[in-house]
């Protein structure tokens, strides 16, 4: 308040207003004299003398700032010295919309909508501020140069501090196949390759762990990153000294916040989304919005199982505090997501806990299944609605939450605020809609199913849960459907999991069995393939017109029927829904199909992808597809080139 600023601000503005209000009545006065009830007449027949009028309609005329009285087509009745010197005329009449043409034609209606503007005029940002007046019908706009006020805005923001939290994903993986004396060499070449990019961009790098670092830059030596897509990441990639497992990058970018601690929170925030998408990207977040670089390579398989043994220990103690559990799968149930949810129904019933399983068959995918499921003594009675499952819910409920992290695709999402405690387990990699409120989370994208991580819990729960032939059995035909029978995804882990699973009594007959499909499948199936069409030389568009049963499946094996083709490196499938559109995708790894089907909402792995599209057709479908098809293939050409 004791600022000089203060005062002389309100003193102008004091001065402004009152001059402001001596120029209606001067310019009422020549129209015929000022109402005797208006604001000007009052506060000159009110005891301001003439002196007084005069001074003020001086400093009106010759203030910096630009004033200008117009009538509601635009019209300009008066302006003093200060618009003059702002657009550069030394004089300024007609209409003010010709003369500044980022004011549209119809002003009335503009300054009604809104009191305040920006506008670029001859290389200056100008401010306009209005207020509309009754007599005579009009507004008095007032005019400020505000460019050297963004200026000063914009460097400051430049100046506001960005914090990156990076982590090496697989050193230990890395390191433990290389001999002892690469080992060292190993370490020292990712410190030094991180320590030169850091002094490149002026920024500040400190090592605070093994394969983990801070780096503090600024929001220049940002754009610069996001410019080059973080290509530090494929500098790590390229370190080759004996590894056959690359070393790969994880990056989580925070941005925009004054307190560092706020930075540091979105900093570890975009890190943890990162790893749960897979590792090797760099995930830029700001408060309102994030931004992902990178995820070109495929995760690694974990050869230490630590992980799964902690999980399993917490999901038992979970289990043993909970009055009832609620196993629950995604929309449209799958396979897998089936057979990891009897899994864990069969971990609750064991440990003696009430257990409901909430699955969707509304789509037919699970139609063989379905069937056992409900003749199963064990299971039957235990699968029940999303509405049943609420009213079962409460406080002291454990809600596990099988192949899904995305709110958006539960069964009943209700459920989340419904109960105690929820645990996430799943192999998708993680997107920018999650579910917060888990306490337990166990997203592992190098999975090949998220039965595949189920069985590894089992096994390390003991003697104490044993796995039934029907549950051993659905788990393996979720491990083989999302794996293209031990091609994609698969590892050590996978044909472990499977192994496991034959010993507890998966039957070959059975999964032969919910592996089969019907004759009305494979003719739609086939009927896809047979009208699939390729774009950008070695992807493929398949589509699916009519609303038919089972959809989904053959969406999905029409997918995979179409990437076997020779030299295709993606392919798609666009089927209708009562809903909307959905798109299956899936690809060899050379194309990120999760990446693409994000620009739609969708995700899900490297080499599988699916999104949903509500209230749309297949023509608007395929035409943002394709956008988004041709902006990643121009971005991997620029890549290409600059490498």
């Amino acid at each position: 308040m004791d600022s000089p600023y203060f005062w002389l601000g309100l003193v102008l503005g004091l001065a402004l207003g009152l001059g402001v209000l001596v120029i209606w009545w001067h310019l009422q006065k020549m129209k015929g004299g000022a109402p005797k009830n208006s604001a000007a007449s009052m506060a000159i027949d009110d005891g301001y003398p003439d002196y007084l009028c005069r001074i003020f309609a001086d400093i009106v005329e010759d203030v910096s700032l630009g004033v200008a009285i117009v009538d509601p087509k635009g019209e300009i009745l008066w302006s003093n010295k200060g618009l003059h010197q702002l657009l550069k005329r030394d004089e300024v009449k007609g209409n003010l919309a010709e003369l500044l043409p980022g004011l549209p034609i119809n002003i009335h209606n503009l300054l009604n909508s809104k009191k305040s503007m920006q506008l670029s005029f001859k290389g200056t940002v100008l401010k306009v501020d209005s207020k509309q007046i009754d007599q005579p019908q009009g507004f008095v706009l007032k005019f400020e140069d505000i460019t050297e006020k963004l200026s000063l805005c914009q460097h400051r923001q430049e100046d506001k501090p960005v914090l990156v939290l990076m982590q090496v994903d697989n050193l230990a993986e890395t390191l433990q196949e290389i001999e002892e004396e690469e080992r060292l060499v190993l370490q020292s070449t990712v410190d030094k390759i991180l320590t030169e990019w850091a002094l490149k961009l002026e920024g500040f790098l400190k090592k605070y762990g093994e394969g983990r670092y801070l780096v503090v830059m600024s929001q220049e030596s940002l754009r610069e990153c996001q410019k080059n897509r973080f290509d530090i990441m494929d500098r790590i990639r390229e370190i080759k000294l004996g590894n056959t497992i690359p070393v790969t990058l994880s990056m989580g970018v925070g941005v925009g916040e004054e307190p560092i601690i706020d930075i540091s929170r979105l900093a570890n925030q975009g890190l943890e989304l990162a790893l749960g998408r897979g590792g090797d990207q760099a995930v830029v977040k700001w408060t309102d919005k994030v931004l992902f670089y990178g995820g070109k390579s495929n995760v690694t398989e974990k050869k230490t199982k630590v992980r799964a043994r902690v999980v399993a220990n917490t999901l038992r103690f979970y289990i043993q505090q909970a009055s009832n559990v609620i196993v629950m799968g995604h929309e449209s149930t799958d396979l897998d997501s089936a057979g990891a949810s009897l899994g864990i129904a069969k971990v609750a019933m064991d440990f003696g806990k009430p257990v409901q399983l909430v699955l969707d068959n509304s789509t037919g995918t699970l139609d063989k299944l379905w069937v056992m499921i409900k003749e199963d003594p064990l299971y039957g009675e235990r699968l029940v609605t999303g509405e049943e499952a609420l009213a079962r819910a409460n406080s002291e409920t454990l809600l596990v939450i099988c192949d899904t992290n995305k709110p958006s695709l539960l069964v009943e999402e209700g459920l989340i605020s419904q109960v105690g405690r929820i645990a996430i387990i799943d192999h998708h990699r993680r997107g920018e809609e999650f579910i917060s409120e888990a306490q337990l989370i166990y997203v592992e994208p190098y999975a090949s199913s998220t039965s595949e991580l189920v069985t590894e819990i089992i096994q390390y729960l003991g003697e104490e849960v044993t796995l039934d032939p029907l549950a051993a059995s659905a788990m393996l035909g979720g491990i083989m459907v999302d794996s293209k029978y031990f091609i994609f995804q698969t590892g050590v882990r996978t044909f472990e999991a499977a192994g496991f699973l034959r010993r507890m009594g998966a039957g070959s007959k059975v999964v032969r069995k919910l592996l089969q499909d019907d004759f009305d499948v494979v003719v739609e199936r086939s009927r896809v393939v047979q009208n699939a069409k390729i774009v950008f030389e070695n992807i493929v568009l398949g589509f699916l017109e009519q609303e038919v049963p089972h959809s989904t499946i053959i969406a999905a094996e029409a997918a995979d029927s179409l990437l076997s083709i020779e030299d295709m490196k993606a392919s798609f499938v666009l089927y209708k829904v009562p809903e909307g559109v959905n798109i299956s995708a899936r690809s060899n790894g050379e194309i990120n199909v999760q990446v693409l089907l994000e620009g739609l909402g969708g995700g899900g792995h490297l080499t599988g992808a699916g999104a949903q599209l509500k209230d749309t057709g297949l023509p608007e479908t395929e035409e943002k597809l394709m956008v988004l098809l041709e902006a990643y293939m121009e971005e991997n050409q620029v890549e290409s080139s600059g490498q």
